[in-house]
């Protein structure tokens, strides 16, 4: 007795190539459609088992899980130092303008001390 088999992943796939990926890791047959995990083939001889099917559908969700958390830790670590990389230009060039203008009034930087994402300065203008 044939048969089609047809069995629909639940994960919803963000990342098509870590789907791929996942895919050709476990080579059982499924493919992607509408952003989702199916399995769908003719069965003519009653050789293909649909609890079988079923588990490799979970196993390669489970597999594109792991890749896609992993990946999100990446691209979150990256944004995080591109945001501290902007933070510190910005604090440099607002550093420079602040001791520009204050050259431009008349005052002397005695000192200035960078730490902890802060500038301190000290100014100093003599008055005859």
């Amino acid at each position: 007795m044939s048969r089609v088999i047809n069995i629909k992943g639940t994960v919803v796939i963000q990342k098509i190539e870590l789907a791929r990926e996942a895919i050709q890791e476990c080579s059982c047959g499924i493919e992607i459609v509408n952003n989702r995990f199916v399995f769908n083939q003719y069965d003519a001889y009653d050789r293909i088992s649909q609890s079988e099917k079923s588990r490799d559908l979970a196993k390669v969700e489970t597999l594109y899980i792991q890749k896609f958390n992993i990946y999100l830790e990446q691209v979150a670590e990256e944004e995080r130092l591109r945001i501290e990389e902007e933070k510190r230009i910005l604090r440099e060039k607002k550093a420079d303008l602040m001791i520009a203008n204050a050259k431009k009034q008349g005052y002397k930087l005695k000192k200035e001390i960078r730490e902890d994402n802060t500038i301190k300065l000290v100014l100093q203008k003599r008055i005859y």
